[in-house]
């Protein structure tokens, strides 16, 4: 007997409906499963075997095959071994389907178990954009499923519950849907964008409370004024930030005041940061991930890790920190294809991922914070201590960072080694709570510009039309440019941090100050690299 159920499956970042047809005739005895399974699916048919003869049911001593279709799509993962299980049942005559038929998605245990999957959210909202009434999966799962509106979520612990909500033609009341919605888009071939599909938007943050609770506040890290200036320039604008100084000049402790420093993500980017954080199984979720990722990967991580891959596509660092920053500690130390792979995504703000017969295309609009030591020994160019490397080993620690990679970072700062003075003195600094102040009002004026492009993405004639520089500021810039040796996309990106530095002085026009300041901070790109490996 012939049984056909649907299910989903991953691609990137995107759910696809899958149609499970399981046959159950007479034969020799064995599964058979076709339909570009990877290797994770075809155990599927030992899972399947004992799960089913655990709950209670008969594993059918026939032939069983077992479709994917379409036929032509690679699938991944354990998300069809449920309504496999069920189509075995169903074409068993063990159990008989109801009027309602829902869809199916969860990994099933030997015992039977029902077991919640990596990326439950976008498979929900791929079954809802074609038509689907209702899914059954992991009570695990069921708060991140609820998410998407317009389809009944309906929640099972094991194998046999499963099995008697399908045998009951059992229908889930959908909740409400949320007054304010944002969408999901169920497009496998296109990068994901935040706006498209459906999910409410008004669930409570996921996470937003640990973040305060862990991240160090700006008012810990004593003396580093400048540093600390360039920092609130760079969050509120989303530019690339390197901080460069010896060991313990409090780099990787300014780095971590990040998280406390940024404001909480609106709906369209909490929804793709939700939707990331399902694929890559950093679940349960039970709402929009409203906290902006803050990514900080060891230097000894793989390519495929960084931009992502692997046997099922999976999500790499800079797609886990989209909306978010991506902080590389020790900078130099990263492999140098890792470092390269940087340059496309920090331009384009998304990465393809090909293998054979399959392209994903993930979103990485990150913004890239680094911190490294002028050498491998710390302390050349030091003024109050000597540097212990040979001649010419600065220099080629240096030049681990390429040209064009160098020219993708907006702000440069030293960072001097603290004076024991500044570290015990009793005035403590801003904290972050003010500076996060800030930064939220000059993001609010850049959204109120560009909808979900801040300054650092702005570019061509639209920054030209919002910095509104006067014909004197625009001389002015030439002449710094000509004086730096900019590249063209250098003075651009100067540009770009002075619209920022203009938007925290709540100003619209930008000003010849703000260009000066942006090109300081630009300026050591190349100087201060040249000194130290001197």
């Amino acid at each position: 007997m012939l049984a056909s159920l649907a299910s989903a499956t991953l691609l990137g970042l995107h759910g696809r409906v899958i149609r499970v047809e399981v046959d159950v005739a007479p034969g020799l005895p064995g599964l058979t499963i076709v339909g570009l399974a990877d290797a994770a699916l075809q155990e599927a048919r030992e899972r399947v075997r004992g799960a089913i003869r655990n709950a209670g049911f008969v594993f059918p001593p026939r032939r069983i095959t077992v479709n994917l279709a379409p036929a032509d799509l690679r699938k991944a993962g354990a998300s069809l071994d449920l309504a496999i299980a069920i189509g075995i049942l169903l074409g068993s005559e063990q159990i008989r389907a109801g009027r309602a038929r829902p869809a199916l998605i969860g990994e099933l245990s030997l015992g039977g178990e029902l077991r919640a999957v990596p990326g439950t959210l976008p498979m929900v909202a791929a079954l809802a954009a074609g038509g689907v009434g209702g899914v059954v999966l992991a009570a695990a799962a069921a708060d991140e499923a609820r998410l998407v509106p317009g389809i009944a979520v309906i929640a099972a612990e094991t194998l046999a519950d499963a099995a008697a909500i399908v045998a009951a033609g059992r229908r889930a009341r959908p909740l409400p849907i949320a007054r304010d919605r944002i969408d999901i888009g169920a497009d496998p071939g296109a990068p994901a964008r935040s706006g498209h599909g459906s999910v409410s938007a008004n669930e409570k943050p996921e996470g937003a409370d640990a973040v305060s609770s862990v991240a160090p506040d700006l008012a810990d890290v004593r003396g580093q004024a400048e540093a600390r200036r360039a920092l609130e320039i760079a969050l509120a604008g989303g530019h690339g930030l390197l901080l460069m100084g010896p060991p313990g000049s409090g780099k990787t402790l300014l780095a971590r005041t990040i998280q406390g420093l940024l404001p909480e993500l609106g709906d369209a980017e909490a929804l793709a940061a939700t939707i990331v954080r399902s694929v890559a199984g950093q679940g349960p979720l039970h709402g929009l991930v409203r906290a902006a990722p803050v990514r900080s990967p060891h230097h000894t991580a793989s390519y495929a890790a960084m931009i992502g891959g692997g046997p099922r596509l999976s999500p790499g660092e800079v797609t886990l920190a989209d909306h978010g920053v991506l902080f590389l500690d020790e900078l130099p130390e990263f492999s140098r294809d890792v470092l390269e792979a940087l340059r496309q995504p920090l331009e384009d703000g998304w990465v393809s991922v090909s293998r054979v017969g399959r392209t994903a295309a993930f979103p990485a609009r990150f913004q890239l914070v680094a911190a490294m030591n002028p050498c491998p020994c710390g302390w050349s160019g030091a003024l109050d201590r000597s540097c212990r490397c040979r001649p010419g080993v600065a220099d080629r620690y240096l030049g681990r960072i390429s040209g064009p990679l160098r020219d993708r970072i907006d702000l440069w700062v030293e960072m001097p080694r603290v004076a024991p003075a500044a570290l015990l003195a009793n005035t403590a600094p801003e904290a972050s709570a003010a500076v996060r102040a800030r930064i939220a009002k000059a993001r609010s004026r850049q959204a109120a510009r560009a909808p979900g492009r801040p300054n650092a993405r702005v570019g061509g004639s639209a920054l030209r039309r919002v910095t509104r520089l006067s014909p004197t500021a625009r001389d002015r810039l030439v002449e710094l440019s000509e004086r730096e040796r900019f590249s063209g996309r250098g003075t651009e990106r100067v540009l770009r941090v002075a619209r920022t530095i203009a938007d925290l002085a709540e100003r619209d026009p930008v000003e010849i100050a703000d260009l000066e300041e942006a090109a300081r901070f630009r300026s050591p790109a190349d100087r201060v690299v040249e000194r130290l490996a001197g």
